[in-house]
């Protein structure tokens, strides 16, 4: 039951939820409304979600319910870390979504009209001009997680979704950075030991800014990787990306920076953030900006951008994911096994790994080696000469065939 009560600027709107307890209702803003059919539309709406909410909870929601009602009902559970993550399903559901499933039932979905809706047979998805693969899948992922709920909650008793044959994301090479040639950004000290470090690590962008004293192991070289920074949120959150903590090997050089980032600071001050978990910090951040405050991906990102200008490098392969790829790169090359490069970069799937090992000259070298043939040395690109591909474009250009990344550069540390 609904009605609407009058106050002194205007009209609220009232229901009982199925307990019988009352709810008041005002506009999105947090106003009231002017007319007293609107508070009373308002809380009529609101009291039907109210009942599909109970309803998925007592799993007694028939599956004729709309594609549309059902994402409203689900929609209140949905939380993520970056608002931008949040803002961007928004806009997928409310102009992909809603104008193609909005009003058909979850039980009048079929595989094949999924898959024709996906393959753009009738212009509704798709790989249209504009519209890039890896676009095109997210905004089918958001479709497929609706109907995996639907599923979960007893709603459906399978999703139409399985099986579905998503457009193919081309390989290409992407760019990566050598450690040899990192010093000629000419970075400000504390950027510049942030991005050496990177290069030693691969470390995520948010993983090296949320870095704490108290999980570096100097004396046994090893450094666990258990938070991360939020930067959007400004908050620590007590997991990585992969949601497991991982060890990572420090190097010589990695353990020098630490000694070097940390000084005579106070390792027990706390960093000066909420965790996310509601504990109390008690150690000090590695990474701190020259005047003492946490460092930022995004401000660390446009001071290598900015460098890489002046170096006549160029300039959109400077950011923090190159420095990871640089790693995997490194790593690979070096002949770490690749499942132990998987662990230590915390991917739960070698494929994911493929994307940051990069055709590099090394590569090439060795591979011509192994074929009996002994490339010329100046195709080889060594590291020591600064001259030589600063950014492995050279070896990028060698295979067309390089794999990327097949998606964590775009979410970054986000999700």
């Amino acid at each position: 039951m609904a009605w609407a009560e009058k106050l002194a600027t205007g009209w609220r709107g009232r229901y009982r939820d199925q307990h019988g307890v009352k709810h008041k209702v005002t506009q999105p803003d947090g106003s009231l409304f002017e007319r007293k059919k609107d508070a009373i539309e308002a809380a009529e709406e609101e009291a039907v979600k109210a009942r599909r909410t109970a309803a998925v909870k007592q799993g007694a929601l028939p599956a004729s319910i709309k594609w549309g009602h059902w994402w409203d009902t689900i929609v209140v559970d949905r939380t993520f870390d970056e608002s931008d993550t949040a803002t961007a399903e928004k806009y997928i559901v409310k102009n992909w979504l809603r104008p193609k499933w909005g009003d058909t039932p979850l039980n009048k979905i079929p595989h094949d009209d999924v898959q024709e809706w996906v393959d753009d047979k009738q212009r509704g998805l798709g790989v249209r001009p504009g519209m890039s693969p890896r676009y095109a899948r997210r905004i089918y992922a958001v479709f497929s997680v609706s109907m995996s709920i639907a599923v979960k909650k007893k709603v459906l008793d399978a999703s139409p979704c399985v099986g579905i044959k998503l457009p193919k994301i081309p390989k290409k090479p992407k760019p990566y950075v050598e450690t040899s040639h990192a010093a000629q950004l000419d970075l400000r000290e504390d950027y510049q030991d942030a991005v050496e470090f990177g290069l030693e690590t691969g470390l995520r962008p948010g993983e090296l800014c949320g870095l704490h004293i108290h999980r570096c192991d100097l004396e046994k070289g090893w450094m666990d990787v258990v938070e991360t920074f939020v930067h959007r949120r400004r908050v620590i959150r007590p997991i990585p990306k992969d949601q497991d903590a991982r060890g990572v090997p420090l190097t010589s050089k990695a353990i020098e920076i630490v000694r070097r980032r940390m000084g005579d600071r106070d390792r027990s001050a706390g960093c000066g953030l909420q965790h996310t978990d509601g504990e109390a910090c008690s150690s000090a951040l590695v990474f701190l900006t020259a005047r003492g405050r946490v460092m930022h991906p995004d401000a660390l990102g446009q001071a290598m951008r900015r460098a890489a200008e002046r170096a006549e490098m160029p300039r959109a392969n400077a950011n923090m994911y190159a420095l990871r790829r640089g790693f995997g790169t490194r790593a690979a090359r070096g002949g770490m096994d690749v499942f132990m490069l998987a662990g230590i970069m915390g991917h739960a799937d070698i494929r994911e790994t493929q994307g940051y090992v990069q055709m590099s000259p090394q590569v090439r070298a060795q591979a011509m080696a192994a074929l009996g043939e002994r490339p010329p040395l100046a195709a080889v690109g060594h590291d020591e000469d600064r001259g030589a591909d600063p950014w492995g474009k050279r070896g990028a250009d060698l295979n067309g065939d390089a794999l990327e990344s097949t998606g964590e550069d775009a979410a970054k540390d986000a999700v």
